[in-house]
């Protein structure tokens, strides 16, 4: 793939889908991957004139892009009460409402739209576009509380309410034309809850904002994830203790007191960077970590867009970024033994950061709009 100065990927978008469409997502309280999803195919997938409508439960306009919240059209009347909705990073109430959720999204009006695209995590996909509509679903994962009970700490205060929504959730996931899969492991989640197959196309990371020619800062390793139980903050941490490395640590969540308190000395944690101040970070570490089982995991392919080798674990989406000893490590326990073990086999070897990146190139922009346009039209044009 052609390479710009300072190492930017050249993008050349795939050519415009002439269509009136609309994007239905879940919801958006940030900016992170999956609003990342509905942002690129916004700006990406079709003509001008044909400028996607967006759809949603509830959105923090203040935390998206200006043009990605100018396009939503249409939010829940319930969520945006008093005391529900979400003023900044202050999470409000609305997710109270999830009982409402999937009649909210089955009452949508998508009778002009001649293809829909449902970017699902969890309600997107009860949506009824009309029969002769391209209705595609982007697939984050089955919804987590309903299918994953014992991973998601969400599914004990819903206990009564899932049957209903697994009942929901199927009836729902016979009805669009195609399903697209973020990820191997989202693929394998589909075909066994749903008993349908997937096309596996990654999300968008835009790998131009990260620079793989910075000098390294040898034995400086980086963690950025929220501060949660399943991201295995506690672990990271105390696997550098007595060891002749530094780790800085990126994230914001319920655990930042009781994991400060137990930090050890080589370990720093900040609560939030600009993204200036991030990237900068990705370039100078010499190794990264995300010992979390992820459906995906984009903060991985930034890390090799920096030219920096992941610790990952061995399995969900890091199995599709990571090559074994090509990438980095892959670990198969997120205990402080195999990661310390793992952080010592990262610093002793020499890594090609030109092939890191190289990696990192196949999970770009340009690629996943290239792959989405392919889906989006072979069902338009059926």
């Amino acid at each position: 793939m052609p390479e710009a100065d300072q190492g930017e990927v050249v993008e050349r978008r795939p050519a415009p889908i002439h269509a009136r469409s609309a994007i239905v997502h879940d919801w958006f309280q940030g900016f992170h991957g999956s609003e990342r999803v509905v942002d690129a195919i916004r700006a990406g997938l079709f003509a001008a004139g044909n400028a996607p409508d967006v759809f949603t439960f509830h959105a923090a306009r203040e935390l998206l892009p200006r043009e990605l919240a100018e396009s939503i059209v249409r939010e829940s009347r319930l969520a945006a009460l008093p005391g529900m909705r979400q003023r900044g990073h202050d999470p409000g109430r609305w997710r109270l409402l999830v009982p409402v959720m999937a009649h909210y999204f089955r009452s949508l009006d998508l009778e002009p739209y001649d293809v829909v695209i449902a970017s699902s995590h969890a309600f997107a996909v009860q949506v009824r576009p009309r029969p002769d509509a391209a209705f595609v679903c982007y697939c984050h994962t089955p919804i987590r509380w309903a299918w994953l009970a014992g991973e998601d700490r969400r599914s004990a205060a819903l206990a009564p309410l899932l049957g209903w929504l697994r009942r929901r959730d199927l009836q729902a996931s016979r009805r669009p034309d195609c399903y697209v899969a973020n990820s191997q492991a989202v693929r394998d989640r589909i075909r066994r809850l749903y008993g349908r197959d997937s096309v596996v196309v990654h999300p968008p990371v835009d790998v131009q904002e990260f620079d793989p020619r910075v000098e390294k800062e040898p034995g400086h390793f980086l963690w950025v994830n929220r501060l949660v139980a399943y991201k295995r903050p506690a672990a990271v941490a105390e696997a550098f203790r007595d060891l002749p490395y530094r780790l800085t640590m990126v994230g914001i969540g319920p655990l930042e007191a009781s994991l400060r308190a137990a930090l050890p000395p080589n370990v720093s944690l900040h609560s939030w960077l600009p993204r200036e101040q991030l990237t900068a970070l990705y370039a100078r570490a010499s190794g990264y970590l995300h010992v979390g089982e992820e459906d995906f995991g984009i903060s991985m392919v930034e890390a090799l867009a920096a030219g920096t080798p992941v610790i990952g674990f061995g399995r969900g989406g890091a199995r599709d970024i990571v090559r074994e000893g090509v990438d980095g490590i892959l670990v198969d326990r997120a205990d402080p033994p195999q990661i310390r073990s793992a952080v010592e086999r990262v610093a002793g070897e020499q890594w090609n950061r030109s092939a890191l990146r190289a990696r990192a190139e196949e999970f770009s922009r340009q690629r996943f709009l290239e792959r989405m346009a392919a889906v989006v039209e072979q069902y338009r044009l059926r």
